[in-house]
Order: C-alpha cells, then structure tokens, then sequence
C-alpha cells in the first residue's frame, strides 16, 4: 500500500467515526424532544439527521453501523430507566448497567435494518429520500410496536404532545403525527443533500407543516366530542417504595392508608386508587371491600382500586369497582420480565431479578370491556388502563370508543427518579387527545394527574409524597375520526409507497 492509498484509508475511517459521532447525536436528540426535556424542534434533527445518514453510507455495511450508533443513543437514553427497574429489586450495579446495555444495543438493530434497508432497496430509487426514507420510518415504528409484544415507546409523534401538531392525533393517531413529523424532515435531508433543487419541496413541507399545526389549533381533539356532565374525581397517590410494597408486614398500613382516604374523601364522584394498590387477594379482605362498596355507596360515590385476582389458579392484574362503579377489568397487555417471564423454565432463579413480585401474571383471556358507572341514576362507562397498556393506541382506542372517561392506574415505583414517569404521563396525554376523552390518572409514587380531553394537565401531583389529586373533568360523547378509523392506513400507504419506489428502482 503506498503514501497515497493509506492517507485515503487514514481519512476514510477518520470519516466513519465523525459520520458515527453524529448519528450517536442525532440518536440522543429523539428523547431529547420529549418528556422531560419537551425540546421538540429536536425531533426535526433527529430525523433529518438519520436520514442524511442512510443516504450518506457509503456502502450497506456503513448505513448498518451507523443506524446503529443512532439507535444506541436514541434507546440508550430513552430507555435508560431499565436499569432502576432492576435495582429496585437489588440487582447489583454491573449486572444492571450489563443487562440494560444489552437491551439498548438490541433495540438498535432496528434502526440499523431501517437504515440497511434504505439504502439496498431505496436509495437509488425515485424520490427516495422525499418519500421513501419517512415512509419506511413510519413502517419501522409500527414494527417496534408489536414485534416481540412490542415496545412502543419513542414514537416520534410523541415530541409534538404540547403543540397544535399533536391535537391532530385525534385525526391520524400518534402513527400519524410520526408520519408528518418524518416526511417534513425528509425534505430537510433533500436541502441538504441536492441543495437548490429541494428548495420547492421544503418550502412545501413547511407551508404543510404550519397548516398542519395551524389546524390543531384551530380544531382542538374536543371540537369532535361533546362533554355530557362535570364530575368531581380523586386520585389517590400512596407514595410505597416498590421493595416495601409486597412485604407482608406492610398488608396492614396499606390497608389502613387507604381505609383512611376512603372515609376522607367523601365529596368526590368518583375516586381511583393505584395499580395493585391492595397487596392481598380479594378473598381474604372480604369484610373490609364489603365495608368499602357500602360506605361508597351511601355517599353515591364510585371507587375503583388496582388488585391481584385469581381464577383457576390463574393470578391477573385487575381492577375492581365499588360503591355506584362495578365491574371487573383485567389487565391485557403485560409486561414481559415485569408481570411474566418467557423461557420461565429457564430463566426463573437464574438471577434475583427474574425472581420479582408479580412476575407469574396472566393476561385477560378474553377481551375486556369498559367497567359501568352509575352516575346521577343513568349508566356511564369507564375505560380502564392499567400500566403499560397506556403506550398502545390500538387497545386503549377499543376501550375508549364506547367509554366516557378514561381511568389509568399505573405503578412508576418501579422506575424510581427516572425518566420514565415523565415519558409515561406524556403517552397517557396522548391517549386522550387521540380519543379526546379525560383520563383520571393514579400512580404508586407519581406522577398522578388529571388530564384534559386535548391532553392538558389540569392537576398534578409531585414525584416521591403521599397526594391526593382531586379536581374536575368532564364525561364525553361522540367520536374521533382515529376512533371511527382506526390507524391501519397510517400503515398501508407507507407500505405501498415503498413498494411502488422499490419497484421503480429496480426498472431499467
């Protein structure tokens, strides 16, 4: 090899490293544009960044590595609360910090097959990066979404919570948020890429853009519901550290805080206490449930508590009603290695942390439906969501459909000071903006809140401090175009556009 030839290598890899310096960037950037951070323009160099990127590798190798490197960053970051998942149940640093590197660096691997796959089968097609790169983006989130059970955390859409953009969701769902967020960005990627000839292009992604976010504003998620009553509502936060929670000693001072609250709480309508906020089974607190459905009753108050059933020897995260609400609803998305555990067989004992409480879970088997209410004499419906169940559009759109409120009840303990919490309340805001329906929100150690029908945060509680979030929220009729049609389209069109650009790529 001469003088020559090694300079070139020398700045070859030179280039690699930059090129992955800045998709390690662009990476970080995505959860940098949502909860807690809420930089949103960010989601615009995040994407127009991995897409600069796909079309710049110089070979499919490259376009792999370097969709990596983005996926480390955007996951590595995002995701990061895995590792206080794990230390809540003591599993030790090294074991944690190892655990949650693996599951950040496998997560990568779908941006690094998204960026592959641009740039074998797209890049020298038609109108690649104009179209082709946001539409398999949009593809690829819905894979994450199902794939595996799904993980359905990050989506783009998401970053846009708090402008008019996100108020479409009630439209086109997060999906479709994502959509326009990706094809604006495409467009970016084509200035910087072709210069002057993507002037146009830009210039009519922005004029969209700001209609887009102009319509939101000017047609909010409640202009296609109609509020049919006020009730007043309580959110009961208990504040017990996940390692206390199922000890058998604390059975007692949890049962007695909530005895405490529910004779306290005798104005609002409605009350919600927590995921799994009774640790013992119904069948051996019956008297104090029978005691709690009557003082409800007489006060025509509703109550509706997070609690472990059991039938045929089967163990379900549910919820059960008292007083004027009845019903119960079981949990139907669980979390894996959090509420069961695949390869049980073989991964059970292995270490402590597949050893945790509530990690031998059924799902509902059959579909649930939404939990009756009676209010003022007439039936109402509560759509029930419990946890994780919060970050699927799909399932909370079935429940919310026939539904006047939302109910979500959540247990963020087990992510401690992390930026979970933040991220979760931000994908439950948007699940009522997409149903355009009020959610009453309670969680363990926070953040419990009550939220708007156009996702704003009417009350709130602190992180970490035994709240009690009461206000009012309104009960809601009448549907939203994404509940009348659901988001398969945001699904279909991405999948025919790439095959049609395939297809013209490959053309002579």
């Amino acid at each position: 090899m001469d003088a020559t030839q090694s300079a070139t290598l020398s700045s070859s890899r030179l280039n690699l490293w930059v090129l992955a310096a800045l998709s390690l960037v662009f990476g970080l950037a995505l959860p940098l544009s949502m909860a807690p951070f809420n930089a949103w323009p960010l989601i615009w160099l995040s994407l127009a960044g991995f897409f600069w990127l796909s079309h710049r590798a110089a070979t499919g190798r490259q376009a792999f590595w370097l969709g990596w490197v983005y996926g480390a960053g955007m996951f590595g970051l995002g995701v990061s609360w895995v590792y206080g998942s794990m230390r809540t149940v003591a599993t030790p640093v090294p074991l944690s910090l190892a655990l949650t590197a693996l599951f950040c660096g496998a997560l990568a691997f779908l941006p690094a097959i998204q960026a592959w796959l641009y740039h074998r089968f797209l890049r020298t097609a038609p109108w690649a990066l104009g179209l082709g790169a946001p539409a398999l983006w949009v593809v690829f989130e819905w894979l994450r979404s199902w794939l595996f059970t799904g993980l359905p955390w990050l989506l783009a859409g998401y970053s846009h919570t708090d402008t008019g953009l996100g108020q479409l969701s009630a439209l086109v769902s997060v999906y479709g948020i994502g959509a326009v967020l990706a094809f604006g960005a495409a467009q970016i990627t084509r200035l910087m890429v072709f210069r002057n000839r993507a002037i146009a292009g830009v210039a009519i992604a922005s004029i969209a853009s700001a209609l887009a976010i102009g319509a939101g504003i000017a047609i909010p998620a409640t202009e296609w519901s109609e509020e049919t009553a006020s009730i007043r509502v309580a959110a009961v936060q208990s504040n017990v550290e996940q390692s206390e929670k199922w000890l058998s000693r604390n059975v007692r001072p949890t049962l007695d805080f909530y005895g405490r609250q529910a004779r306290t709480l005798s104005e609002p309508d409605l009350v919600v206490w927590p995921e799994a906020a009774l640790t013992v089974r119904p069948q051996r607190i019956q008297t104090y449930l029978e005691e709690l459905d009557q003082l409800a009753a007489s006060r025509d108050q509703g109550v509706i508590t997070g609690i472990i059933t059991t039938e045929d020897d089967r163990y379900y995260n549910a919820l059960l009603g008292y007083g004027t609400a009845s019903g119960e609803y079981r949990k139907q998305h669980l979390v894996p290695f959090g509420e069961y555990l695949p390869f049980d067989r073989y991964l059970r004992g292995l270490i402590a942390f597949f050893n945790i409480p509530m990690s031998t879970l059924s799902p509902a088997p059959t579909p649930q439906t939404p939990m009756p209410w009676s209010f003022r004499g007439e039936t109402r419906e509560l759509a029930p969501v419990i946890c994780y169940e919060a970050a699927y559009p799909g399932l909370v759109r079935e429940l919310a459909t026939t539904s006047d409120l939302l109910i979500m009840v959540s247990n963020d303990a087990w992510f401690g000071d992390s930026l979970a919490p933040h991220q979760h309340l931000q994908i439950t805001r948007m699940r009522a903006i997409e149903n355009s329906r009020a959610i009453v929100r309670a969680t363990q150690t926070g953040i419990s809140a009550l939220i708007g029908a156009n996702g704003d945060v009417l009350e709130r509680s602190e992180q970490f401090e035994v709240a009690v979030v009461q206000g009012d929220v309104s009960l809601r009729d009448g549907l939203t175009p994404y509940q009348r049609w659901g988001s398969t389209w945001w699904i279909v069109l991405p999948l025919g556009a790439l095959g049609v650009l395939i297809w013209l790529g490959r053309r002579p």
